[in-house]
């Protein structure tokens, strides 16, 4: 576990995305938990940490590399995982994935029922405060569901964008659901000014 500014970390047990943790007060929130491969080192860093209960754990869409190890992290903290409306109705099966890319994906990487955690949906027209100070945000255009966090001025974007030369940079496109949702999200991003941006894959960033 890394420490990158006061009371934020990332989680080195992590596997195949970022995931980060969020030290508030008397509690500890997990930012995205990787693949499920990387459950048990990921368990075992948290459980090794000193810090405060974790309470909660915030995915920010439904891919696997995102939300691969909540169930694990779950399990052994009793923590809420939480997971936007439109991303948990795709991920339990009731509507489908909304591109042919991302169907194609779904059929090649079917979640295990048993390896998904118990969900509590965020409002996807709304932001969430989950704890005092922290507001989840949705963000979409990845995936329909997709959310941010916002914590002391610090975005965890997921895959809403990678950071790249002091700007914001959308993934390929076939990752994209709505390519209209994503620009919107990348101006929305920022226009907050966030002093750290923290995105599901690659480095941690300053905008220009």
């Amino acid at each position: 576990m890394r420490e990158l500014i006061d009371s934020v970390h990332r989680l080195d047990g992590a596997r195949g995305a970022n995931a980060y943790l969020i030290e508030a007060a008397d509690r500890s929130v997990v930012v995205d938990t990787g693949v499920a491969s990387g459950g048990q080192r990921l368990v075992a860093e948290l459980r090794a940490a000193r810090i405060p209960a974790i309470t909660d754990v915030v995915i920010t869409h439904y891919d696997p590399d995102h939300i691969g190890s909540a169930a694990a992290v779950q399990r052994e903290t009793g923590a809420t995982v939480w997971l936007g409306a439109a991303d948990a109705r795709i991920l339990r099966g009731e509507v489908p994935p909304p591109t042919r890319t991302r169907r194609v994906m779904r059929r090649m990487s079917r979640p295990d029922r048993a390896e998904q955690p118990q969900l509590t949906e965020l409002s996807d027209d709304s932001e969430t405060e989950i704890v005092p100070g922290l507001l989840v945000v949705p963000a979409p255009g990845h995936t329909p569901g997709h959310h941010l966090v916002r914590w002391r001025g610090v975005a965890f974007i997921g895959d809403a964008a990678l950071v790249s030369k002091g700007r914001l940079r959308h993934l390929p496109g076939p990752l994209i659901s709505d390519r209209g949702q994503a620009d919107a999200t990348l101006a929305a991003i920022t226009a907050l000014r966030p002093r750290l941006v923290l995105p599901g894959h690659g480095r941690a960033g300053r905008l220009d």
